[in-house]
């Protein structure tokens, strides 16, 4: 099956980060480098070091031969082949951002930006919190496996972890992390959209609120549904609003004090919430901008939402 430019895009991602070194353009092939341009844009890449010294040969591609400037401009010895022109392209290089991807899949699991990013080992990272549950990111699963104890039942124990690593380039056991962790392989749970990362296919208890035959359940409570997933608004045309977790709490705690308003930090606190105001967890970013699916969230926050600016005090607006 041919892949779309995005999955090619996230592909080359997962293959560029296990290598953790700098990719030639010269050793990728066409659509890999349409995908290299997407990631440009996305600013996930930056350049190599360039090795202005010596370059592989074009035609045999066995030897590495001395640059030199001559009145043809710049020139390769292959000690084989002879001289040849210098193709720029094959002295290009590019290296995934770590830091790049760390902070997209943050994004991706609506990490809070408060929480930390930890190295426990080289190439492996605590990136932070997902449904209460530690996220480990590595460049490989054997490099999990090699340094597990430390990993999982060091100074700062993280068993049930979620496990993200790029799909293993070799056969491994179905469930090496058996037992121990969740591993989800990058390529297959996440997808480039736009500038960021999104989570694929989110856990069962996040469909939840979504009935066999995918539509989201009726309002219960005033516009929201019973577990507050899901909020049903007559002024927005893309229909139900789908919540992440955070914001589900929050209209649950609005909701649950809907006959008096309270202040900021008293709603966080009984969301159970790390931010400082309900408007945190319904900031776009503009990489979101124009999306129905988070739009949606902070529409429903501005018409259900009332602040008493002066006092400090939020509620619901009468229903």
């Amino acid at each position: 099956m041919e892949l779309t430019p995005n999955q090619q895009a996230i592909s080359l991602t997962a293959l560029m980060f296990v290598r953790g070194s700098a990719s030639f353009e010269s050793s990728l092939h066409d659509e890999e480098m349409a995908a290299l341009e997407l990631l440009k844009q996305a600013k996930a890449v930056v350049p190599g070091v360039v090795n202005s010294r010596d370059a592989v040969c074009a035609f045999c591609g066995m030897y590495r031969g001395p640059i030199f400037r001559s009145d043809e401009g710049l020139m390769v010895q292959c000690p084989d082949c002879g001289p040849f022109a210098l193709d720029p392209a094959s002295q290009r290089s590019w290296r995934l951002d770590d830091e790049w991807l760390i902070r997209k899949l943050r994004g991706a699991l609506d990490i809070s930006p408060h929480a930390t990013t930890t190295q426990i080992v080289d190439g492996v990272w605590d990136i932070g919190r997902y449904k209460k549950r530690p996220v480990v990111l590595a460049r490989r699963i054997d490099l999990v496996e090699r340094h597990g104890l430390r990993i999982f039942h060091g100074p700062e124990p993280r068993s049930q972890s979620w496990v993200i690593t790029p799909r293993p380039l070799v056969r491994v056991p179905l469930e090496p992390l058996a037992g121990t962790a969740e591993w989800w392989q990058l390529e297959d749970r996440f997808a480039l959209h736009g500038l960021a990362l999104r989570l694929l296919d989110p856990d069962q208890g996040e469909k939840a609120d979504v009935p066999q035959d995918g539509i989201p359940s009726v309002a219960v409570h005033g516009p929201f549904s019973e577990d507050f997933a899901w909020v049903h608004l007559d002024d927005w045309p893309h229909g139900p609003i789908r919540l992440t977790e955070a914001q589900a709490k929050l209209f649950a705690a609005l909701w649950k004090h809907r006959h008096l308003a309270q202040p900021a930090e008293f709603l966080m606190r009984e969301a159970g919430l790390g931010s400082e105001r309900p408007i945190d967890v319904f900031k776009l970013k503009t990489s979101n901008r124009g999306d129905p699916r988070y739009e949606g969230p902070l529409h429903a926050y501005e018409e259900l939402v009332v602040r008493q600016r002066r006092q400090g005090l939020y509620r619901l607006t009468p229903l």
